[in-house]
């Protein structure tokens, strides 16, 4: 007798006809069961997606966060690096704060960016500093680019011209910047735009979006949360005696 060359499964080979009738009767609630472990599996599969994308997210948002997580009061600020008013908020109050309160735990400061589109460099100068931040050097670079933003943006009068890279390189070591250029492979330009294969972009544009949620319409823009209560949003800055005193006031508060 000639042999078959295909091995065949006989359990899943047989028709609906040849099936016993009793077996027959319970087929629908067979197809409704697979079909509800698919869609079971399906939202599985779907849930662990968004919670990898989650801890994603918030590792980017610590690597542009200053100080202790757990300080009683959180600051949010949106800012622009060629925006000159961030520059002076950021000079005036922020350093400051980090060199004082963030660094004795009383406050968490987390940087958003938000570029606008009338600064004709600032997406390319959050590139820089988001690039940075992933190698574990946010601040040096932030510092860099606000403390010689009249050096290399379009209000200067040094060199207007949105040259950036050498106060980057000048704020890291040798070994420091070639990863930093690395990374940004593909996203030097002055496009406001979301570039195509640039690796920093996505977390910038995750900043913008939270930010239109607010909606922000002004640059700098805070948000204060302190013991639970998340205060409105300050689209101005605020000199750091003032900002001072009114966080002094938050930590003098009892816990509700």
């Amino acid at each position: 007798m000639a042999q078959s060359s295909r091995c065949i499964d006989r359990r899943n080979s047989l028709g609906e006809n040849r099936l016993p009738r009793n077996l027959r009767r319970l087929r629908p609630i067979f197809i409704a069961a697979t079909s509800l472990a698919i869609t079971f599996g399906f939202l599985v599969a779907s849930q662990g997606a968004m919670a990898q994308n989650a801890a994603t997210e918030t590792k980017l948002a610590a690597e542009k966060s200053l100080g202790n997580s757990s300080a009683p009061i959180k600051l949010i600020v949106y800012d622009d690096y060629e925006c000159p008013a961030c520059g002076q908020f950021y000079e005036q109050t922020l350093r400051p704060l980090i060199d004082t309160y963030v660094a004795e735990g009383k406050v968490y400061l987390v940087h958003r960016d938000f570029p606008l589109t009338g600064h004709q460099y600032s997406r390319q100068a959050a590139r820089w500093v988001n690039a940075a931040a992933r190698i574990g050097k946010f601040e040096a670079v932030e510092r860099a680019l606000f403390d010689n933003q009249m050096a290399w943006s379009e209000y200067g009068s040094e060199n207007p011209q949105g040259i950036m890279k050498p106060f980057v390189q000048a704020a890291l070591a040798p070994a420091e910047f070639k990863r930093v250029e690395a990374l940004m492979q593909g996203c030097e330009s002055n496009d406001h735009d979301e570039l195509k294969g640039c690796a920093v972009d996505p977390e910038i544009q995750r900043n913008i979006a939270s930010g239109e949620l607010l909606p922000i319409s002004y640059t700098p823009t805070f948000i204060v949360s302190c013991k639970g209560t998340t205060y409105p949003p300050v689209s101005r800055g605020v000199a750091w005696p003032l900002l001072k005193q009114f966080f002094d006031q938050l930590l003098s508060q009892k816990q509700p």
